[in-house]
């Protein structure tokens, strides 16, 4: 009797160690796609970044370029209270740098713009001898007042009840908009809308 001839690489001839074992079909060509494809989005981002890098710088260029030319006409001088009835007058505060900053807690801008007017007052209030004053728009004592608490703000704010300081001695015409006040009292520099951190820290450097 003879036995069936077997094929050279049965596997009942291999003991179960030395069984072969052979990868799914198209796993070998998948990993190099795959590493391609993390590569080429590592790059993409790094670009992105980088592209949104020079964004910022050049933005923070442009809003630290102080107005031209400068104004250096003396600040209209105003009398306004504070939220909690304290009076303030624009003269009272002769001999520092004030950053006049006009606002209103309905202004999303003005909102955004207050932690870092605020911490700017914060680093260099006393180090510089500089305030900054904020000059709320005809909104009632009140609500400016609980913004002042809910958002930990330590400069002082004013309350322009009929608008006249912001509308006719600062011809302001939209929210947020600050000045530059120096020592002497007189008007440096001023914008409208909101700036990022350094570039006011720029244009406050002009004057200190």
């Amino acid at each position: 009797m003879c036995l069936p001839r077997r094929a050279p690489h049965d596997s009942a001839d291999q003991s179960p160690g030395q069984q072969s074992r052979e990868a799914p079909p198209g796993v070998g060509r998948r990993r190099p796609l795959v590493l391609r494809v993390l590569v080429g989005l590592s790059v993409i981002t790094l670009g992105l970044a980088f592209w949104q890098w020079q964004q910022d710088r050049q933005l923070l260029a442009q809003q630290s370029r102080p107005a031209l030319p400068p104004v250096a006409a003396p600040a209209p001088e105003f009398r306004l209270m504070s939220p909690d009835g304290m009076p303030m007058n624009l003269s009272d505060l002769r001999g520092k740098v004030v950053l006049l900053n006009f606002w209103a807690t309905w202004c999303p801008p003005c909102r955004a713009e207050m932690p870092e007017l605020n911490a700017l007052y914060r680093r260099y209030g006393n180090e510089k001898d500089f305030v900054v004053v904020g000059v709320d728009l005809q909104e009632r004592p009140e609500e400016v007042a609980s913004f002042a608490r809910q958002n930990g703000i330590t400069f002082p704010l004013l309350v322009d009840h009929d608008g006249r300081v912001t509308g006719q001695g600062y011809r302001i015409r939209t929210l947020p908009a600050s000045v530059i006040v120096d020592r002497e009292g007189r008007i440096r520099d001023s914008w409208s809308g909101p700036l990022l951190r350094e570039a006011m820290l720029a244009r406050l450097e002009k004057v200190w």
